[in-house]
């Protein structure tokens, strides 16, 4: 029976495209750039190559944020501080507190049930912990574990080390992770001999080697999931 639940934050509990989106186009805005939706295209694919290259321990946090969007507006033929856009952009994520439907609901009901929850995220710690802070997440947590503070990134074990670490009731076969990330949550979970639960709210097709115990669609199944 789980008794202690690991949860990724961004779009799996926290609506991070939203707040993302909304991000990027402030910054296409301020900085005049002609075709937002391709920019914005081009910005994703830039960005995930990036952190795909940080979760395989290949480059830092600090060389993301660096050149992402230095890259970027290299292709539209432009000179920019990329570390002053981030900056910028960075300022606008620490204002977003979007949340999925159904995610306090499921937190509400997680803890009344008595599960102990923890955030686990490669997320950065201020912007996590503004979020939380502002959403109201943070009463429902026991603790909140980020890349950020500890060095190291899903789906690294040195992250869910940390997290035991801390926490010295877990155990690996009354624990689960739970998030929509396959390359971090997932894949992460299977490193560490955890069940694992993919929050697959966009109905995506798998086509990693990375395979969840379980699946869910929706925020609300999840407490039957993690009953059994």
């Amino acid at each position: 029976m789980y008794k202690h639940l690991i949860f990724d934050l961004d779009d799996t509990l926290l609506d991070f495209r939203k707040g993302e989106e909304v991000g990027l186009l402030n910054v296409f805005r301020d900085h005049e750039v002609p075709d937002v939706r391709q920019a914005f295209d081009k910005y994703q694919q830039i960005n995930r190559g990036l952190w795909s290259a940080y979760e395989r321990g290949e480059i830092s946090k600090d060389q993301i944020h660096n050149t992402r969007f230095a890259t970027l507006f290299d292709q539209f033929g432009r000179d920019v501080d990329g570390v002053a856009l981030e900056k910028e952009y960075r300022g606008y994520l620490n204002e977003n507190y979007y949340v999925l439907d159904g995610a306090e609901a499921l937190l509400q009901q997680l803890t009344k049930q008595g599960y102990k929850l923890i955030a686990g995220t490669n997320g950065e710690q201020h912007t996590q912990e503004q979020r939380m802070a502002h959403t109201g997440f943070m009463k429902y947590f026991d603790d909140m574990v980020t890349s950020d503070e500890i060095g190291h990134a899903k789906p690294a074990t040195e992250f869910f080390d940390a997290i035991f670490n801390k926490q010295p009731a877990m155990t690996r076969s009354n624990t689960i992770m739970i998030g929509d990330g396959l390359a971090s949550d997932i894949q992460g979970g299977n490193r560490y001999h955890l069940d694992t639960l993919w929050v697959n709210l966009h109905q995506v097709a798998n086509n990693t080697p990375y395979q969840a115990t379980y699946e869910v669609n929706q925020l609300d199944t999840i407490p039957d999931i993690v009953r059994r």
